[in-house]
């Protein structure tokens, strides 16, 4: 026990030590473990270590501008522009023909060292699930946790969501039991129920299109929900279409199955400020936003975007959602001096990247990065950890496994991204000479048959990150 407890303590200092000097980022680091590198010790992880693929509409190609050609930055040193020259060949692969943009920054100056039609807006795909998590972080400190309520007055329990979506089978129950254990209290026999899902205005958001609900891509956003909306256990199977009523009808069979008799059909009405209460709570918020990342879990991403707008006291509609996610990245990006141009064609429509309408220029993504390795922003910090990791975790467990990309196993950090006609890839990665970097790359306009070679050519883009020349 005192040598686990040593190591978690190692992890802990190793992941602080390396956030704020990016050039040790993977070495000590990597040594102890906090993270997989070329000196990982084992690649053993806690946790969920894989998603399903994110596949999504593969059929309807997305229109997107025409290429800008890329060129070595000005000030680009003799290294860098290797680099600029191995990414942009990639351009000519077939299923790429053109369409490829990215941007690389120095975490530790901001230096860009290497683009591709980085200003110019594209589809991100579940990239945009970064942008979510920064927002969040930018308005949380990842400790606060979701609290769902039942309480009793005169002989109604009333079923109180507070935002948490996943819920579990075993926390309803409990819920169930506290609320029938009152109700025995009051020595009621017989009991009404009815909830109260005012917390968030939520629903299904129109930009999705029909990446939504019907396709098994994701549930409306609700005050409270079973198990995220799921219906089956497929992570892409059936999904609620009303979250919160079906986690309150099966809140009302549990506290049935408490020797209680639930008269009437179950109702939605506001809770009692006063009444006697009982209540369970989520995975903290840092929890919420790991999972997201890591499974790319769009509706926790879409949970996170309503509280986003929850803090910043703006409509918790899946339109007020999406606004208050742009706004917060607007303001990150002023204040990363990311160009105005770039920001100017920003347009953000939901928080998981479902939405084709979804644009995002690869060099403020890459910015955005690039400061959450640096160590100057620690309400970010978490972001570093929680993007899977090439070839061993989340959606990137069986991605780099073709031609020389498996040299980028457990040395590319990034969160993947597919919508009909775009490969995505955004995270950081090492270089050889020891400068960490956040990098953005987008291939866009292929046939949705060619999808795996897109998502193949993304790798193997990002696999020259990480190759010595």
């Amino acid at each position: 026990m005192a040598k686990a407890a040593r190591e978690r303590i190692w992890r802990t200092t190793a992941m602080v030590m390396c956030a704020a000097v990016p050039v040790s980022f993977y070495v000590l680091g990597d040594l102890t473990d906090a993270f997989p590198g070329v000196l990982t010790l084992t690649r053993e992880e806690e946790g969920p270590t894989s998603g399903p693929r994110a596949v999504s509409e593969d059929w309807k190609r997305i229109p997107v501008p025409d290429a800008v050609p890329g060129e070595p930055p000005a000030s680009a040193p003799a290294d860098a522009e290797s680099l600029q020259e191995r990414m942009e060949a990639k351009a000519t692969l077939p299923v790429v023909d053109g369409g490829l943009a990215f941007s690389v920054v120095d975490a530790e100056t901001g230096e860009v060292l290497a683009a591709r039609d980085a200003e110019s807006a594209h589809v991100p795909a579940s990239t945009l699930k970064l942008l979510t998590a920064a927002a969040v972080l930018r308005q949380y400190s990842g400790d606060e946790v979701l609290v769902t309520r039942a309480t009793l007055d005169g002989d109604t329990i009333t079923l109180v969501g507070g935002g948490d979506m996943t819920l579990s089978e075993k926390d309803v129950k409990k819920l169930a039991s506290q609320a029938a254990t009152l109700a025995k209290d009051a020595d009621l026999t017989t009991v009404q129920v009815r909830y109260d899902d005012s917390y968030l205005t939520g629903g299904a958001n129109p930009a999705w299109g029909d990446n939504g609900p019907a396709g098994g891509w994701v549930a409306p956003t609700a005050s409270l929900a079973l198990d995220s909306g799921r219906l089956d256990a497929e992570p892409y199977g059936r999904k609620s279409l009303d979250p919160a009523r079906d986690a309150a009808e099966r809140f009302a069979e549990l506290v049935a199955a408490e020797d209680l008799e639930v008269a009437g059909d179950v109702t939605k009405g506001e809770a009692p400020q006063d009444a006697p209460s009982v209540e369970v709570a989520s995975e903290p918020l840092s929890e919420l936003v790991r999972h997201t990342l890591l499974v790319s879990d769009n509706t926790t991403a879409e949970l996170l975007a309503h509280l986003v707008a929850l803090a910043r006291d703006e409509p918790t509609t899946p339109e007020g959602a999406a606004a208050a996610v742009e706004a917060e990245i607007r303001e990150l990006g002023a204040e990363l001096g990311v160009d105005q141009t770039s920001l100017d064609t920003l347009e953000i429509h939901d928080g998981s990247g479902l939405s084709r309408s979804n644009r995002v220029p690869p060099a403020l993504l890459s910015a955005v990065l690039a400061q959450v390795a640096s160590g100057s922003a620690p309400v970010l910090e978490q972001i570093l950890y929680d993007v899977p990791i090439a070839g061993l975790s989340g959606t990137l467990a069986d991605r780099f496994d073709r031609g020389d990309t498996s040299d980028a196993d457990g040395l590319v950090r990034g969160k993947t991204g597919y919508l009909g006609g775009a490969a995505t890839l955004a995270g950081v990665a090492v270089l050889p000479d020891g400068r960490t970097v956040g990098y953005s790359i987008v291939v866009h306009g292929f046939d949705g048959a060619d999808a795996d070679d897109a998502r193949a050519a993304v790798d193997a883009v990002a696999a020259e990150l990480v190759q010595v020349d």
